[in-house]
């Protein structure tokens, strides 16, 4: 088990040092030897050991952390081994020692880093490791690990932006649930309690159903709570080990296509503009953008511009017989074909369609919000109304 060392040694030029280290027992030791140290004295501190998965945001951080480490003229071993030492994560640090193996053993860091996410079963599209591939061909690393972060510091912008959309609709929905239960589960079986069964079936049609339903659910609340477990269940394990084609679906929505369109443009042309910025060329670039997950249509138009430009054709002439390519698109990248700036006019796209994206999840939650408190208002209004229409109903049975 991984703990916190403090202590305090003397080296080989005779100085006195104090430091840290995080790690087992064996791994101190092993740091103590390498370095040559006289230990003096030690104080090892357990602390608590964080078993969390690995995430795309301890992705990022690696890459932001090797990319200072390595532009500050550290080695590449020596800054993977420092990251080694000073995490407190276990997930992140069996990572980074699959990372650190792999590069003594003579491999490239992006093999080396394919592997290892293989290694602790994290899911990565190849275009993340096309970037450090590219910057490993033409020597220059350090750059290559730039543009991936600004291409992954963007994807976690789109992220925040969805999650911070979508929170108030989602807790609204999940409200609804909780009052439908409530009702169902408490409210009507207590009520339902004081007809006869003779009563019962002289209610109004309404009243009848929603009663029926209310003791139905309290007579089988162990099976119906049972089923929905199972439901839960199997549906996380579904989605967790199959990709759910989100985009896809939400695509074929129509309020919801435009918006869909404006998050996938934003995307591509955001990665174009930093693989191109890297120094790679738009036809290798086109053919790792087919490891994203994109709309058929989008997807399509690539595939047919990777063709196009292989035959002498320009992409913005692909780009203009498309009809998810607004026309001002095509027109702005004609004028970075000419003035050989692509990779500046895609970044001005992209961030063009980021916040359009932006205004347009707005207009959408404008309405959606309110939809789903009138839903759940109107549902109220029915349940409230055929208890109502019970209780009217005793009079005309009692009379």
């Amino acid at each position: 088990m991984a703990s916190l060392y403090e202590y305090d040694a003397i080296v080989s030029n005779g100085e006195r040092v104090k430091g840290s280290f995080h790690g087992t027992r064996d791994e101190f030791e092993q740091m103590v030897h390498q370095k040559k140290l006289i230990l003096v004295s030690y104080k090892e501190k357990k602390g608590k050991v964080d078993t969390s998965a690995f995430k795309q945001d301890d992705l990022l951080l690696f890459i932001e952390e090797l990319y200072y480490l390595i532009k500050s003229g550290m080695a590449l071993d020596s800054a993977l081994k420092t990251l080694s030492e000073t995490t407190k994560k276990e997930s992140y640090k069996k990572f980074l020692k699959s990372i650190l193996f792999e590069i003594k053993a003579g491999t490239q860091l992006s093999m080396a880093l394919q592997k290892a996410l293989k290694d602790i079963d994290y899911n990565l599209d190849s275009l993340v490791i096309s970037f450090i591939s590219t910057a490993e061909e033409v020597g220059s690393l350090q750059q290559g690990l730039l543009n991936l972060l600004e291409y992954l510091t963007f994807q976690k912008k789109i992220r925040t932006e969805i999650k911070q959309a979508l929170s108030y609709p989602l807790f609204l929905i999940g409200m609804s649930i909780v009052v439908s239960f409530i009702i169902f589960f408490l409210i009507i079986p207590k009520f339902s309690s004081i007809f006869s069964p003779e009563e019962f079936e002289q209610l109004p049609a309404v009243s009848y159903a929603v009663l029926s339903i209310g003791k139905y659910l309290d007579s089988h609340m162990h099976e119906v709570f049972f089923i929905l477990g199972i439901i839960v269940i199997v549906s996380f394990f579904l989605f967790k080990k199959h990709q759910i084609p989100w985009m896809k679906l939400f695509y074929a929505i129509p309020r919801l296509s435009n918006i869909i369109v404006d998050l996938q443009l934003a995307i591509v042309y955001s990665a174009l503009s930093t693989m191109l910025a890297g120094g790679m060329q738009i036809d290798r670039a086109l053919k790792h953008l087919r490891e994203i997950q994109l709309i058929p249509e989008l997807s399509d138009l690539l595939e047919t511009s990777l063709y196009e430009i292989k035959r002498g054709h320009k992409l913005s002439s692909v780009f203009a017989t498309s009809n998810i390519i607004p026309p001002s698109d095509v027109a702005l990248i004609g004028v970075g074909e000419s003035s050989a700036s692509l990779d500046k006019v895609f970044s001005s796209l992209s961030l063009r369609h980021n916040e359009s994206f932006n205004t347009n999840v707005k207009k959408f939650l404008s309405i959606l919000e309110p939809a789903v408190i009138v839903l759940l208002g109107v549902f109220i209004s029915f349940i409230v109304v055929a208890i109502m229409m019970a209780v009217m109903s005793m009079t005309d049975i009692a009379g």
